[in-house]
């Protein structure tokens, strides 16, 4: 029986080379077998996949993420808005398909004067994508979306709640937090758990602060689903793949219990 809050690994959490520090060009240097079995056995509802863990990859690591017993969930695209061209965004879209994920996280550009134009790109992706596929907008800052009004605006234009959502971070300031609520209301359907602002602390270390903004979201009508998307020691000597999967397995526990 499905989780009704479920959580997802995301598996941009565990990669050394998430922003290219290592080798420049964002090449994964984790493979699928160094987290699908521990993401099945700490009881993971899925995985938020980092689009180049499929992007570059094997044959054979292609195959062991699509038939793992962990579903991959969302793909974390970074398919730009600002490009022209449907290039990129088509070629995430032949992956989605093939995965039978159920949503496609995405970044808008920076430029707010762009919004009418982003949200265009956004409708003509949605055409190419399976119909059910909900596309999260991540309210991200550096990007026009971290305006709340101008994230309504980009998605009010592209389409209806039940297509064209956005997700929220846990560890974003309180009031920010009720002002995209504010803004989007019933779109917002995804949570990413990242406190990197904070420090990146275990959850357990904030649990009572965690609780409250659980609590926080609630009272906004949230019920949609979570991904753990940074943990602690990201950023420090503990910035290896086992101990960051052993952190992400311990604030799994914590949400779980928070969430009830």
């Amino acid at each position: 029986m499905p989780n009704e809050h479920p959580i997802y690994l995301g598996t941009v959490a565990l990669e050394p080379n998430r922003w290219g520090l290592v080798s420049g060009d964002r090449r994964p240097l984790l493979r699928p077998s160094d987290w699908l079995e521990g993401a099945r056995v700490a009881g993971f509802d899925g995985i938020e996949l980092w689009e180049n863990h499929l992007l570059c990859a094997t044959p054979e690591d292609v195959a062991a993420v699509l038939g793992s017993e962990v579903p991959l969930r969302i793909f974390n695209s970074y398919a730009s808005l600002e490009d022209e061209a449907d290039t990129a965004r088509e070629a995430i879209a032949s992956w989605v398909r093939r995965s039978g994920c159920e949503a496609v996280k995405y970044n808008v550009g920076g430029d707010a004067a762009n919004a009418e134009r982003y949200a265009d790109r956004l409708r003509s992706w949605s055409e190419v994508l399976p119909e059910k596929v909900r596309l999260l907008c991540e309210c991200h800052a550096g990007t026009a979306a971290e305006d709340p009004a101008v994230a309504a605006r980009i998605l009010e234009a592209a389409g209806p709640p039940e297509r064209f959502a956005a997700i929220v971070h846990l560890g974003d300031e309180p009031d920010y937090v009720d002002e995209l609520f504010a803004a989007l209301g019933t779109r917002i359907r995804h949570v990413h758990v990242n406190f990197l602002r904070q420090g990146a602390p275990q959850l357990e270390e904030i649990e009572a602060d965690v609780r409250e903004r659980i609590a926080a979201l609630a009272r906004h009508g949230f019920s949609g689903s979570w991904t753990i998307e940074f943990v602690s020691g990201v950023g420090t000597e503990r910035d290896r793949p086992a101990d960051l999967l052993a952190a992400a397995v311990r604030d799994l526990a914590v949400l779980r219990e928070a969430l009830g």
